[in-house]
C-alpha cells in the first residue's frame, strides 16, 4: 500500500464578476483587466478560486481575485486563511478557512450568499430581515453590518455543529436561528466598532471555546515552507526526466489524490477533526505540489506506458473522488473505504495506515530521485507532513480511548518519535490537524 493524498479545499468564497471600472469595492477608478472577485468571511487570503468550468482566478491582494475571462457561475473558492486583523497578510492570530461557499450570482460570496443558493432561504432572508437581492448577492461583511451579523451568527452555528458546507443548511435551521440573528443585527447596528472589530471579537470568543484555532508562528512557518515547495514545483525544468521518474510523478499525484479523497469520505461518515483538517489543509498543498510537477515536466498521468502526450490538466481535474488513473490505487481506495467505514476507530486506523505507507513510499521515491533536486525537496516536504499527520491520528485514537494509538493497527504501524519526528516547524509539510503533539513511546 502506498501514499495517496490529493488536493482539496473546503471553500470560502466571496465572488464578484467586475467589469471595467468596477473594482469590487476598491476606491480606484482605474479600469481593470479581467473580472475581479472578493473572498470574504473576513477576507480570505491564499484561497483557490475557480468558476464552474475550472477557470482559476489569480490572487490580487486583500481577499480579491481576478479571472482573466468572464467567469461561468457558480463560483467557488477553496482553502485559504481568514485574515482576522485585516492587515492583508497571513499572520499569527488569523484562522485557517474550513468553510465551503458557493456563489450562484452577484459580486460577493459570503455565508449569506451561500445559504441563499436555496431559493426558500433567499426569500426568507428578504422577508425576515428586509434584505434585497442586491444585498444578498453583492454585500460583504466589510460593507454591510446586517450581512456581517448574519454571517457571524451562521459562522458560530456552523462551528458549534461541525457543519462546513453552508449549502447544507436548511430553511428550518435558519428559522431556528432567527432570534439569535436578530439579536446580533441589533448589536452590530448599535455598535460603535467596525464590522472588522466585531468579527475579531467573535473569533476570539470562538477560540476561547476551542471552536477555532488561531494560527501560531509555527503555523506561519509551515505555510511559508509550503509556498517554497510550490515555488520549486513551478520553477522552470532544468533536467530531462527518465520514464521511471515520470512514473513517480504520476503515481505520487494519484496517491496524493487518494489521501484527500479517503479522509474526506471517512470524515463524512465519522466526523473527526484530524480527518477533516488534514484533508482540507495539508493534503490540498500536497496534491497541488505534485500536479505542478506533472505540469512542469509535461507528464501525462493517463498514459501509463511512457507518460508522453502532454500534461492534461482538464482530465486530472475532472476525475471524481475515488477515481484514479492507476487501477491499483482505485482498488486500494475501495479497500480502505471498506475498512474505514466500519467504525470511527477504523476510520482513524486508516489514517495511521495511510501515513506509514506514505512515508515508506516517500523514502523510496527520495532515493530514486536523487539526481533531481527539486523532486527530492518536494518529497521531503510531503514526508515531513506525513510525520505530523501520523501523530495526529495516533493522538485522536488515544483521545477516543484506544490506549495503543496507531500501534493498535499492528507492529508495522507502531512508531516512535525517533523514527517519526513531529512538529517540524518550518520544515513540515502540514500541521497535525488537531493541535496534538506526539507522545513518547
Amino acid at each position: 500500500m502506498k501514499r495517496y493524498a490529493w488536493k482539496t479545499a473546503l471553500l470560502s468564497l466571496a465572488a464578484a464578476a467586475v467589469m471595467t471600472g468596477c473594482g469590487g469595492g476598491s476606491s480606484s477608478s482605474t479600469s481593470v483587466s479581467g473580472y475581479d472577485v472578493t473572498v470574504e468571511r473576513g477576507p480570505v487570503l491564499g484561497a483557490t478560486v475557480t468558476d464552474s468550468v475550472g477557470q482559476a482566478a489569480q490572487e490580487v491582494g486583500g481577499g480579491h481575485y481576478r479571472f482573466a475571462n468572464s467567469p461561468a457561475y457558480p463560483l467557488y473558492a477553496s482553502g485559504g486563511v481568514i485574515d482576522v486583523n485585516r492587515d492583508g497578510v497571513i499572520s499569527a492570530g488569523d484562522v485557517e478557512n474550513r468553510l465551503t461557499l458557493i456563489s450562484s450570482e452577484g459580486y460577493a460570496v459570503t455565508l449569506v450568499n451561500s445559504v441563499a443558493a436555496n431559493a426558500q432561504i433567499r426569500d426568507w432572508l428578504k422577508a425576515t430581515f428586509g434584505l434585497s437581492d442586491s444585498q444578498i448577492d453583492n454585500g460583504t461583511p466589510s460593507t454591510d453590518k446586517t450581512i456581517a451579523a448574519i454571517s457571524d451568527e451562521l459562522y458560530a452555528y456552523m462551528l458549534e455543529n461541525g457543519v462546513f458546507d453552508p449549502t447544507q443548511i436548511s430553511l428550518e435551521t435558519m428559522e431556528s436561528l432567527q432570534t439569535r440573528i436578530q439579536d446580533r443585527i441589533a448589536q452590530y447596528t448599535a455598535a460603535a466598532e467596525s464590522t472588522a472589530q466585531l468579527e475579531a471579537q467573535l473569533v476570539q470568543q470562538l477560540a476561547a471555546e476551542n471552536r477555532v484555532r488561531l494560527l501560531t508562528p509555527d503555523d506561519i512557518a509551515r505555510m511559508q515552507t509550503a509556498q517554497t515547495a510550490q515555488s520549486v514545483a513551478t520553477a522552470p525544468a532544468t533536467v530531462t526526466l527518465t520514464v521511471e521518474q515520470k512514473s513517480t510523478i504520476a503515481y505520487m499525484w494519484n496517491e496524493e489524490k487518494l489521501a484527500k479523497d479517503i479522509y474526506f469520505a471517512l470524515n463524512a461518515v465519522y466526523p473527526n477533526r484530524s480527518l477533516e483538517n488534514i484533508a482540507a489543509n495539508s493534503e490540498t498543498q500536497h496534491e497541488a505540489t505534485m500536479q505542478s510537477f506533472a505540469q512542469k515536466y509535461d507528464v501525462n498521468v493517463f498514459n501509463l506506458t511512457d507518460y508522453s502526450g502532454g500534461y492534461d490538466e482538464a482530465g486530472m481535474n475532472a476525475l471524481a473522488p475515488g477515481e484514479y488513473t492507476i487501477p491499483a490505487i482505485k482498488s486500494l481506495y475501495d479497500t480502505l473505504y471498506a475498512k474505514g467505514t466500519q467504525s470511527a476507530q477504523d476510520a482513524l486506523e486508516v489514517g495511521c495506515m495511510v501515513e506509514v505507507t506514505d512515508i515508506n513510499d516517500l523514502n523510496e521515491r527520495i532515493a530514486e530521485a536523487s539526481d533531481v533536486p527539486d523532486l527530492v525537496q518536494a518529497f521531503e516536504f510531503l514526508r515531513n507532513g506525513s510525520y505530523n499527520h501520523y501523530w495526529s491520528f495516533d493522538a485522536a485514537l488515544k483521545a477516543m480511548g484506544v490506549s495503543e494509538g496507531c500501534c493498535v493497527v499492528g507492529p508495522e504501524y507502531c512508531k516512535t518519535t525517533e523514527e517519526y519526528p513531529a512538529n517540524n516547524g518550518a520544515s513540515n509539510g502540514g500541521g497535525t490537524g488537531a493541535g496534538y503533539g506526539p507522545p513518547q513511546r
